[in-house]
């Protein structure tokens, strides 16, 4: 029995179907299938169900599975042993939110590869919300996003939080020396995605100081948001370390409040029980050793 189609046998069965798996292993589904169907013959039973849309097991597949299992942790485990003069390079599909992406993650990943065996990203940018599910699906393997995520697969360590600013152009900041709650719910206002927790705390925040919905522009990208502010559309309400090239540029105005903005915390998430959980919970480690000097009471500094 070959290794290789026991390592496929567990992708199938840990993301659920063939099409996940032969995505993850960069082979076509053909070649899983044909995996599969040596490892039936070679075991001389049927690990997965025939007439199930997904990849679902029978009494040997799970049966099979502990044994999967237990190969991928051995695989991670001598990896482990030898990261100090090992040449594999292991790919981590790593997804992030945009706010992550724009400021520290790029020094980290570099970092990160200075100071242990080398790893290879698979970088996906997207909203929590498709981090998310993403995560659950075993689509990546770790999250950087506003967590935490509640799920029992999922493990969450807090990482860091941002702290959130109205920011507009020098036309829109100068209407005003201290803006009130009310000036600024009189104002478009730009932020992010409306499924996200901190545009339906400014929507609630706002909504009860106009006769009309608040005017808010949301949108999944910060870039967007920044330039659409810096446009002069509207105030925006972003984390303001996302944008202190524009503020020392001159291009936007952080304005002067005393509206609270609640800020952002974000988590470093990932499945639990999975062959690389240790390398996981090492990387998060590692996340928290790095930002140590770049956090004042766990919001992240520039």
């Amino acid at each position: 029995m070959r290794v290789r189609n026991l390592d496929t046998f567990y992708w199938i069965a840990s993301l659920g179907s063939f099409r996940a798996a032969a995505e993850h292993l960069n082979l076509t589904q053909p070649a899983i299938s044909a995996r599969i169907q040596v490892l039936e013959q070679d075991l001389g039973a049927q690990v997965f169900e025939r007439e199930v849309r997904n990849a679902e097991l029978t009494s040997d597949g799970r049966r099979l599975m502990a044994y999967a299992e237990r190969l991928m942790n051995l695989e991670q485990d001598v990896l482990a042993a030898f990261a100090d003069t090992s040449n594999i390079e292991q790919t981590i599909r790593v997804g992030a939110s945009e706010t992550i992406v724009s400021t520290w993650l790029p020094d980290f990943m570099g970092h990160l590869n200075q100071s242990r065996t080398p790893l290879s990203f698979d970088l996906r940018v997207d909203s929590t919300d498709n981090l998310r599910n993403a995560l659950v699906a075993r689509e990546i393997d770790l999250a950087f996003l506003m967590g935490p995520v509640a799920e029992v697969s999922i493990t969450n360590h807090e990482i860091c939080a941002y702290e959130m600013v109205f920011a507009a152009s020098q036309s829109i900041a100068g209407q005003h020396e201290m803006w009130t709650i009310d000036d600024i719910a009189n104002q478009p206002v730009l932020t992010f995605a409306s499924n996200t927790k901190p545009s339906r705390q400014l929507r609630e925040l706002l909504a009860p100081r106009s006769s009309q919905p608040p005017d808010m522009t949301t949108s999944t990208s910060l870039g967007a948001i920044i330039r659409l502010a810096k446009s002069g559309m509207g105030v925006c309400a972003v984390p303001r370390a996302v944008i202190e090239a524009e503020l020392a540029a001159g291009e936007l105005f952080q304005l002067a409040t005393d509206v609270p903005l609640p800020a952002i915390s974000f988590t470093a998430s990932y499945v639990s029980g999975s062959p690389i959980n240790r390398l996981m919970n090492d990387i998060c480690q590692s996340v928290l050793d790095f930002l140590d000097n770049r956090l004042i009471k766990n919001i992240y500094q520039i």
